[in-house]
């Protein structure tokens, strides 16, 4: 299932807040065992710092990147990712999130007296982990850790520091504040780009707003000028004809089909299918099988 980060981070059980304030938060992770092709959208920018075993981050254009132990790595806000956890042998994986709002990264350049740059968006910056950016790391889960309570103003407070430390570690600062200087860049991506190459994904209008650096007022006003209907009309017409398209080329099953182009609920999706098309999915299915072996 795809997830939104960090907002899915809250819900699983692998993942401790150690402080949070809105979207902007600071997370540790640790996972036992090997996960593979786990899909999110980073919902903010944020930075992963890996503790202990290997992180594989795959962006929807191909770019693959490795982040071992002892490595920092910064996404930006909207990238959609396909990740494999991998935990070192006889131990766990271990990592800590930091996810940043939009007016932290612009308060951290300004306190450097940097301005946002017009180059392209920097992604997947890697980063060595210095020995403060470790220490900070554990003095957050000596005083945050094992669920003590702590006020949420703090959260500013820690990730500017975190910052800081990024931008004194001995290759961190000129990569790092050029890179959260075309961060912005991608702050409104093209609606109809964005939509184009999502729709299939399973997100609700709420995700497709925030992750296109929009209110959802702005998002169905800016929707509705550029495409002539609401989002959600446009979302089911694009998702069946995508539907239909794999269901005619012989799909293994109307179940994946139902996964592929972002549909959850089976019957609802047999119920628009045959509306629009005017038999339902199955039946398409065999069709296209049948005329496979004329």
């Amino acid at each position: 299932m795809l997830k939104i980060l960090p907002q899915s981070f809250y819900e699983d059980p692998n993942i401790q807040t150690l402080l949070a304030d809105g979207i902007s938060c600071i997370v540790h992770k640790q996972v036992q065992e090997a996960v593979w092709h786990k899909e999110g959208f980073v919902s903010t920018h944020a930075i992963t710092m890996v503790l202990k075993g290997l992180l594989r981050i795959e962006n929807d254009e191909g770019l693959f990147t490795e982040i071992p132990a002892g490595k920092a790595v910064l996404l930006p806000k909207g990238l959609y990712t396909v990740s494999d956890i991998i935990p070192p042998r006889g131990g766990h994986f271990e990592a800590m999130v930091f996810f940043f709002e939009r007016e932290v990264i612009a308060r951290f350049l300004e306190s450097l007296n940097c301005a946002c740059s017009k180059e392209k968006s920097i992604t997947h910056l890697v980063l060595d982990s210095s020995d403060g950016m470790r220490l900070f790391a554990d003095s957050m889960l000596q005083l945050y850790g094992k669920n003590r309570p702590a006020n949420r103003q703090l959260t500013t407070m820690k990730l500017f520091e975190f910052l800081h430390l990024v931008h004194a570690s001995p290759n961190g600062g000129n990569c790092l504040t050029a890179a959260l200087a075309t961060l912005n860049n991608k702050e409104r991506k093209s609606l109809r780009e964005f939509m184009e190459a999502n729709y299939a994904k399973g997100l609700t209008i709420e995700d497709y707003a925030d992750l296109t650096g929009r209110s959802i007022s702005t998002f169905r006003r800016d929707f509705k000028s550029q495409f002539g209907v609401s989002p959600k009309q446009w979302l089911i017409e694009r998702r069946l004809e995508k539907a239909h398209e794999l269901l005619s080329k012989n799909h293994t099953s109307v179940t994946d089909v139902v996964m592929e182009v972002g549909y959850e609920n089976i019957p609802h999706f047999t119920k628009a299918f045959r509306e629009k098309f005017g038999l339902p999915p199955k039946q398409l299915l065999i069709q296209s099988r049948r005329e496979a072996f004329v």
